[in-house]
Formats: C-alpha cells, sequence, structure tokens
C-alpha cells in the first residue's frame, strides 16, 4: 500500500487507482477502530509512513500529467481541477485513518508526533497543492480532528465535489462544533499538537479569514484548560508564534494577547 502497489497470489502486481485508495483507507478505518491490537500492529509496521508515501504520490500524479497535457493549456488546466479533488478525497480518508489509528494509543501518539514533526511532511504538504483557497478549510479539519483525535468516518463532510471557494452563507460555522460533529468543543483535549504545529507553519498560505478563524479556534482550546495549555508549549508553539510579526496589524488585541501568551 505504502507504493500504491498491490500484490495479487500469483506474485503479479498492479497499481491501486485513487477510488481504490480512499476504499483502502476506508476499510483501513474501520479495522484500526475495531480494536486496539490492530492499532498497534499498525503502529510497530511504521503504518504512519503512509502520510509521507501518499503526499509523495500526489507530486507524481501532478508530474504525470504535465507531461501528458504539456501541448494542451485548457485541458491541463481541467485536469489539475480533477486532481486536486481527487487528491483532497484520497488525502481526507487517509486522515481520518491515522486519527482512527492514534487515537487514545500513546505509543502511536509519539510515532504520528515524528512525522508530523519532519520538515519532511511540512514540505510534502506544502508541495501537494492542497493547501488553496478550495481545500484549507478542508485540510484545516482534518489536521485539528487528528489533533483532537475526533473519530469520525471517512465519508462524513467529505463531499469533495462540493469544495468551493465562494464563502459559505455562514462563515462563522466553519470551525464550530458542528463541524466536528460535537455538541461542544470547549472540554476537547489537544492530544496530537503536532498537527496544529503544521497549521500555524502553514498560515500565511491561508485566507485572511481563515487564519483569524483558525487562530481564534486555537486560542478557544488553549483556554480549555492546562492539559491543552501544556501540550501546545511542549511543541514549541511560542517559537511559532513569535515568528509571525504580521500578526501585529492583522489581528485584534484579544488574538495578539493569545499569540504573545505563547512567547513570554
Amino acid at each position: 500500500m505504502k507504493s500504491g502497489m498491490v500484490s495479487t497470489s500469483s506474485g503479479s502486481q498492479f497499481k491501486l487507482d485513487n477510488d481504490a485508495k480512499s476504499d483502502t483507507f476506508g476499510a483501513l478505518w474501520r479495522i484500526l477502530g475495531a480494536n486496539s491490537s490492530a492499532q498497534r500492529i499498525f503502529g510497530e509496521a511504521t503504518g504512519f509512513s503512509l502520510l509521507l508515501t501518499t503526499l509523495h504520490s500526489f507530486q507524481n500524479d501532478s508530474e504525470n500529467e504535465e507531461t501528458e497535457s504539456s501541448l494542451h493549456t485548457h485541458m491541463k488546466i481541467e485536469e489539475t481541477e480533477s486532481s486536486l479533488h481527487t487528491h483532497m478525497k484520497i488525502f481526507g480518508f487517509l486522515l481520518r485513518a491515522m486519527t482512527a489509528a492514534v487515537c487514545n494509543n500513546f505509543v502511536n501518539r509519539i510515532k504520528l508526533h515524528t512525522i508530523l514533526s519532519s520538515n519532511t511532511f511540512y514540505d510534502l504538504v506544502s508541495e501537494s497543492g492542497l493547501l488553496c483557497v478550495d481545500c484549507e478549510k478542508q485540510v484545516i479539519l482534518l489536521l485539528l480532528e487528528l489533533a483532537l483525535e475526533i473519530v469520525l468516518p471517512p465519508t462524513s463532510n467529505l463531499q469533495v465535489e462540493c469544495i468551493s471557494s465562494e464563502t459559505s452563507e455562514d462563515e462563522s460555522s466553519f470551525l464550530s462544533a458542528a463541524s466536528f460533529g460535537l455538541s461542544r468543543l470547549d472540554k476537547e483535549r489537544v492530544y496530537n499538537a503536532s498537527a496544529v504545529v503544521v497549521l500555524i507553519r502553514s498560515l500565511l498560505v491561508f485566507t485572511p479569514k481563515v487564519q483569524l478563524e483558525l487562530l481564534r479556534f486555537i486560542e478557544k482550546l488553549a483556554n480549555a484548560g492546562p492539559f491543552n495549555q501544556e501540550n501546545l508549549t511542549s511543541v514549541g508553539m511560542c517559537k511559532k508564534y513569535s515568528g509571525y510579526p504580521f500578526l501585529l496589524t492583522h489581528f485584534d488585541k484579544d488574538t495578539l494577547y493569545f499569540c504573545y501568551s505563547f512567547i513570554t
């Protein structure tokens, strides 16, 4: 699965198509959510490296499309949009499976942290094309689910065909409790703070409104209790925030107070 190839009983190999990848991650989600033994085996088998190999496969797909459609600009644009939606769907199924793999498992949290805190993961996410206007909210939600260990079915709220850059009617609902399938968020714990750090490192890529909503959401998480504050500071949140002087002119004083509370 890590190579994107599957071997048959006869020894022959074939490449998984994109729908098959999503189906496989969906099946993995069901297995990992069923028992802790599956989680343990997944962690021991370096299963979390799927985050790296899958993101790397997106680059290969893009390179192949560029080669095949270099002479047809309009076809290239259409294929790029289709590829983006396909990759977003696969990424969604993958992140939901990773959340099931790490949920309530301390050992797997350490293994996941090793991947998420690596420059390789950040670079692959940045180069994947998923941190764009069309997909930014979906990516943020998925990484926050991973941070909070909110386990949702892969198909839940992942209607990628509806992804649009148009602003929703209720902008405030983007990071509401309902977005995570919950009634309230004030008691949620941040177990995998490295996922939040990835978002902070990507902050400048997001649109201004999304930047502000994300920072305010992280503020709420930090204020939810000492457990969250300790986990967020333990992964160097103060260092990440101190690298963003633009906050002085882009955000209100309450949000700034939160940012500097990490620094001082």
